[in-house]
């Protein structure tokens, strides 16, 4: 979806014999594996989630689209237009975008065992699929009615083999479920695993979501009364829940039995929590447990779970599954893993070790917060930072972990922390602490604490609270270029050290100037074309899209509750309008000051924004010596902030030097003193 649209038809004889070929090609599908592969028309116009493509008319691509593709859209489910698949990149690929070998990633986001894979389950493996009598072998299909595979799985579990169904993955037995059931409502319990939501509209299913409790406890009254008040017929819990780690008690799952519904536990962590419903099989036959192996295992590439339940209704899941559901090389795997499962369960107890060691660094760590798990996986509050630019820290560092974003719902400022093995913990550990290395500086936390009282708070916009070095940086650089000029950020960080550079387009012209362009553009076609490139023109969007707020929201709030919040910036007001609407910041902030109102270093734009909020005193937070010069100017305390990319050995003395009494580390962490 980041790459433009195909264009609408093959123009030329090539472009035709390109498309004749690629459906001509001769797929050997491995039956053994049960591969599948879907040609289809790409959709050049929308993305899943409705936003309209840029528009590209003349791109190279190996294989050009067709005409009247949105036509062919009349045979889709309108309902489902709105699904988006966030999938996860694999390693290889992520390995190529942050520069970081395969071997040095700690891949801590989708909580699946790392552990090397036993070698007597290879070779049991091995042997299987090359003998026709093993029953998985690679050159027949697999069992449809996977009967030793149900066998092995009765055992584990005391019960019999007519109460198991196998399934490719816990996913594919959750999707059984679902489109067995006469239900036409779901209740879920939010946060929670998201293939319950998206399963819901596949099979055309009301999802009804309950709240959890602050603790993310299961609120067990409100899903009783949502069951009886709606009629449900379904209920889908996980425990542990997926993504925060919450036990669902037995005692709790006999209470939701006892209604009318079917009350499916998603046990996919079971193993590392020590307990399972599935001791409750004999009492209720409304109950569904689910298991996989890709967690505890280690066997997630090779997708087999299963389900236990009444027989009645196992026998109706064995009916509507496909028939080769479980393939031959993860029967053989799984019914391996059982039998070695003491030796698996080794990597189990050393996953939690693991996790616990992690969770031990964090109850003293100054950015996270864990909460209480009972799974192979931590979810952390992220406190007093930014989720998403932790995360992208820790991915550039080679560490992965979970951001779930605004997929996230109420979770958008957490990460969900996989434990890994010993190697893997050091890396996150090593990444964590060069993290508050880089966002907190004690010196200014002191500074902070001990600035005599004042009445509000100020801040320059660019490089304290928005991070512009992809989008106001890069115009100038690219602006230049535009007309001959191979300008630096060096160059840019030079000029804007000397002070007097708080107006971007004149310091692009200056910068044209001191590269010896000529003939020199003037100063109003140096701005047109850096607003083009700013802005975005003619479809195309521009540089401002890149933008991300520094601080967390939380951190801007809270400060908010206990001063008057004002900013003093150098933008144009049609820019900061759409910096404060974009981040959903203007009720935070008092009075504004920007380019109409004064640039500075000149102390007008502060003693604007101090005349409308009616105060004498104040901090004022920039990143530039202007920023400092102009506060120094206006007889308020400056304080510096190293901006996105610099570093603090280069800032700090700049900034003393313009006035500065301290230098806040990017994100400003260091203002939790004022709170």
């Amino acid at each position: 979806l980041e790459k433009p649209p195909l264009t609408c038809a093959p123009t030329s004889s090539s472009e035709r014999a390109k498309i004749r070929g690629l459906f001509s090609l001769r797929w050997q599908v491995h039956l053994a594996f049960d591969v599948g592969l879907l040609l289809c028309c790409p959709y050049p116009s929308r993305s899943l989630s409705g936003a309209a493509f840029p528009e590209h008319t003349s791109l190279e691509r190996t294989i050009p689209a067709m005409a009247g593709l949105n036509s062919v859209l009349k045979y889709t489910r309108p309902d489902l237009a709105g699904l988006v698949y966030h999938p996860v990149r694999p390693l290889d690929v992520i390995s190529q975008e942050i520069g970081v070998p395969v071997k040095d990633i700690a891949k801590l986001d989708a909580n699946e065992n790392l552990h090397p894979v036993p070698a007597e389950m290879m070779a049991a493996v091995n042997d299987a699929l090359s003998a026709l009598d093993s029953g998985c072998s690679a050159q027949i299909y697999p069992d449809p009615t996977q009967t030793n595979f149900r066998d092995d799985i009765a055992k584990l579990h005391g019960i019999d083999a007519s109460q198991v169904c196998g399934g490719s993955g816990s996913d594919d037995i959750l999707d059984i479920i679902m489109r067995l059931t006469v239900a036409d409502t779901c209740i879920i319990c939010p946060p929670t695993f998201g293939m319950y939501k998206f399963l819901g509209a596949l099979t055309k299913i009301k999802i009804i979501e309950v709240a959890r409790k602050p603790n993310f406890e299961v609120d067990v009254p409100a899903v009783v009364k949502a069951i009886r008040d709606h009629k449900c017929k379904l209920v889908m819990l996980p425990s542990p829940n997926n993504p925060t780690g919450t036990l669902l008690p037995n005692s709790d799952i006999r209470t939701l039995c006892a209604e009318d519904a079917l009350v499916v536990v998603d046990e996919a962590y079971a193993d590392f929590a020590g307990c399972s419903a599935d001791e409750l099989l004999g009492e209720f036959s409304n109950l569904v447990v689910c298991r996989t192996f890709s967690k505890w295992a280690g066997l997630a590439g090779l997708r087999v779970g299963y389900a236990l339940g009444h027989p009645a209704f196992i026998e109706r899941m064995l009916a509507i599954k496909q028939p080769y559901n479980v393939n031959v090389a993860a029967e053989a795997m799984a019914r391996a893993a059982l039998k070695h499962r003491p030796k698996i369960l080794i990597t189990v107890k050393a996953l939690l070790a693991e996790r616990d060691a992690t969770i031990a660094f964090l109850q003293d760590y100054r950015f996270l917060s864990p909460h209480a798990t009972h799974s192979n996986f931590v979810l952390c509050d992220v406190v007093d930072a930014d989720a998403s630019a932790l995360h992208m820290f820790l991915r550039y560092k080679g560490v992965l972990v979970r951001y779930f974003g605004t997929q996230g719902g109420q979770l958008q400022n957490n990460i969900r922390i996989s434990a890994g093995r010993p190697e893997d913990t050091q890396r996150l550990l090593a990444a964590l602490k060069e993290f508050e290395a880089l966002r907190w500086h004690q010196p200014a936390f002191d500074a902070i604490k001990s600035t005599p009282p004042f009445e509000c708070v100020l801040f320059d916009v660019d490089g304290v609270l928005v991070d512009v070095s992809k989008s106001f940086r890069q115009a100038i650089l690219d602006t230049a270029k535009h007309f001959g000029a191979e300008v630096t950020s060096a160059d840019i960080g030079a000029a804007k050290a000397k002070g007097g550079s708080n107006n971007d387009w004149k310091l692009t012209h200056s910068l044209l100037e001191a590269k010896g362009i000529s003939p020199l553009p003037t100063l109003e076609q140096v701005t047109e074309k850096f607003e083009e490139i700013y802005q975005g023109a003619n479809g195309k969007l521009g540089l401002k899209a890149t933008e991300k707020l520094l601080p967390p929201r939380a951190l801007l709030e809270n400060l908010a509750k206990k001063f008057p919040l004002g900013v003093v910036t150098g933008r144009p007001l049609k820019d900061l309008d759409y910096f404060l609407d974009t981040f959903n910041l203007r009720s935070l902030f008092k009075a504004c000051a920007t380019m109409e109102d004064g640039i500075k270093p000149d102390p007008a734009p502060v003693t604007c924004v101090l005349s409308k909020m009616g105060c004498k005193s104040a901090i004022l937070l920039g990143d530039t010596v202007d920023d400092c010069r102009a506060a120094v100017a206006a007889g308020i305390v400056a304080m510096g902030v190293v901006a996105p990319g610099h570093t603090r050995d280069t800032d700090e003395p700049v900034l003393a030097a313009a006035g500065a009494t301290c230098t806040l580390s990017e994100g400003m962490a260091e203002l939790r003193a004022l709170l």
